[in-house]
């Protein structure tokens, strides 16, 4: 009685880690650490950075596209819940020359609509039915770099930024009602890009572009996006976009957004004059 209450306290420490891009899975698994949580990785190969081995308990590589070697992987790590951190290039997902094993080919067959929100779905469902994980949400984890309400930084929107602030939030949840993206690039109440498969950076280059200066940025959750899987998410080479188009204004969805290395983040949106709002 006393060894099964020790084993069931032992799986409940343990915590898996579905690795992509980024430092997003270094920053989340730091934080599981700290709550005295083991870290067991499941990054992919040409793709997860791997500082994050030494952070974790055990780690393994999959090549993108092995589900089923993914499951293996799980079941046998006695792994029973994960969190899924870090995007991968949605290029190489949609990729035809891609090799897909037969659980990835059967996933997408079942899965008539192939947006983000869509397949991250039918995934939770596969980890559950094939090894029994269940998939939950990292903001347990990281409440330190979950975007806050209001004007983050010194310089505050103008009135006419706060009505394109306001304007892109709807516009981004409509787009994102579609399943298409999170962001949104606006100037004087006219959307100028939507993001798309070349993701945020790319769509704030091209909004930026075709605007010129004052273009104003907004990044939200998807309406029925689940928040276990896909974290709208922004970091300093966000900042870098936005400098590079004379974009001044970044708004956030607080509490649902993440920002990743948030001092420094926001130390250099100080110094570049750029603002950055958490809208609710």
């Amino acid at each position: 009685m006393l060894g099964n209450w020790w084993k069931t306290k032992a799986i409940d420490r343990v915590i898996g880690l579905i690795a992509g891009q980024g430092e997003l899975p270094i920053l989340f698994a730091k934080a599981a650490s700290s709550l005295k949580r083991e870290v067991v990785t499941f990054g992919v190969e040409g793709q997860t950075d791997r500082r994050v081995e030494a952070l974790s308990r055990e780690t393994h590589y999959v090549r993108m596209g092995e589900l089923a070697r993914l499951a293996e992987l799980l079941k046998s790590s006695h792994v029973k819940r994960a969190v899924l951190a870090g995007g991968l290039p949605k290029r190489e997902i949609y990729n035809p020359s891609l090799t897909l094993d037969q659980a990835a080919k059967d996933l997408l067959q079942q899965t008539s609509n192939r947006g983000d929100d869509h397949l991250l779905r039918a995934f939770r469902f596969f980890l559950k039915a094939k090894c029994g994980v269940s998939v939950v949400d990292s903001r347990v984890f990281l409440k330190e770099v979950l975007v806050p309400r209001g004007v983050l930084t010194r310089r505050a929107p103008t009135e006419e930024e706060w009505k394109d602030l306001r304007f892109g939030r709807r516009a981004a949840k409509m787009v994102g009602g579609l399943d298409i993206g999170q962001t949104v690039v606006v100037k004087k109440g006219v959307v100028l890009a939507v993001e798309a498969i070349e993701g945020t950076d790319a769509a704030i280059r091209r909004g930026g572009e075709l605007g010129g200066e004052g273009a104003v940025v907004v990044k939200t959750a998807k309406p029925r996006q689940d928040l276990r899987f896909d974290l709208p998410c922004v970091g300093v080479e966000t900042l870098h976009s936005l400098k590079a188009v004379s974009s001044r204004v970044l708004g956030l969805e607080a509490g649902k957004a993440l920002m990743l290395f948030k001092e420094e983040v926001l130390r250099q949106a100080d110094g570049e004059g750029i603002t950055i709002v958490g809208l609710s």
